[in-house]
């Protein structure tokens, strides 16, 4: 049975190494829909990353399944410091945001892959919203973190993670 998967694509520079990831959740027989937030495109050529073979893009708001949306699992790989805190507060401002707070609205299972730099890592916001997130049923895979950088857990990592879950999914 296919199962379908959202995956938002933020800013982060760790987003040029996305397509690998793609490309194993589409190889473990997910439907991958991407979206990707504005500032994506300051970091990487936005249709390469999100128009893979397999992958369905998500442009914009009145695009198919979003007449029928929410659905799915979602994953947010990477998630940056802005866009973790707007989910953390709720805050729908851009496609991305608005889809995964519905999705958390709906009870829907919810990954988050965060990456970003120690000092925002260590924000008194990145708790709080952590918190939170994890109260409303999010997900959080752990960042890899040293002094130097906190980035994105491995693709293998969250490759894992969600094979997990589509199993757990029957």
């Amino acid at each position: 049975m296919e199962h379908s998967l959202f995956v938002y694509v933020t800013g982060a520079g760790v987003s040029r190494t996305v397509a690998p990831l793609l490309d194993g959740l589409v190889a473990q027989g997910w439907r991958v829909y991407t979206v990707g937030t504005p500032n994506l495109e300051m970091v990487v050529p936005v249709a390469e990353l999100l128009d893979r073979p397999g992958c369905h893009w998500i442009r914009g708001y009145k695009l198919h399944p979003l007449d029928i949306f929410p659905f799915g699992s979602m994953l947010v790989a990477p998630c940056t410091f802005n866009t973790f805190n707007k989910l953390g507060n709720g805050i729908a401002d851009t496609l991305v945001t608005a889809m995964v707070a519905d999705a958390i609205g709906a009870g829907l299972p919810t990954f988050i892959a965060p990456s970003m730099n120690p000092a925002l890592w260590r924000h008194p916001q990145t708790g709080e919203s952590r918190r939170r997130l994890e109260a409303w049923g999010c997900r959080i895979i752990e960042p890899q973190v040293s002094p130097e950088r906190v980035i994105m857990a491995p693709i293998e990592t969250i490759l894992q993670h969600m094979a997990d879950h589509q199993r757990s999914l029957g």
